[in-house]
């Protein structure tokens, strides 16, 4: 006898048949399994929109917390790997900067060298002075 869980569910309203079967809710190992839940859950944002009280909203809710959870433990974020010191740099290069260019947010040129050599730290008046001169979030220069 093969006895297996699965919810289905037909939507009255619009005919549409869903078969999860219960492994729809397992953490993916792999892309493959990944890709194949991306799939079932997009079919399921496409049916339970943004009703809470669908039926298949627990079941949407589930699948995308773990294609959440293997995307942070498997694809890092954008800038993971970048440091401060780099995002100065290239923000510099980017905008045609020297270190006397920045000489008033960091209380003169020699403390500007010493941050890009990496003798000393960002203080949170020059996160913000790189902050308000290059218009980019104070989360670039926070690790």
């Amino acid at each position: 006898m093969n006895v297996s869980l699965a919810i289905d569910y037909v939507d009255p309203k619009t005919d549409h048949k869903f078969h999860l079967p219960i492994s729809v809710f397992k953490k993916s190992s792999n892309e493959k399994e990944y890709s194949n839940l991306e799939k079932i859950l997009d079919k399921l944002i496409d049916e339970v929109r943004d009703n809470e009280k669908h039926p298949l909203a627990i079941a949407m809710q589930i699948i995308g917390d773990n294609l959440e959870q293997y995307d942070n433990e498997h694809h890092p974020t954008i800038g993971h790997n970048i440091n401060e010191i780099d995002m100065v740099k290239y923000l510099m290069k980017s905008h045609n900067l020297n270190q006397s260019d920045l000489a008033d947010i960091f209380g003169g040129q020699a403390n500007v060298s010493k941050f890009l050599n990496g003798e000393r730290s960002l203080s949170k008046n020059q996160i913000l002075g790189l902050k308000n001169k290059f218009g980019v979030s104070a989360d670039f220069f926070v690790k």
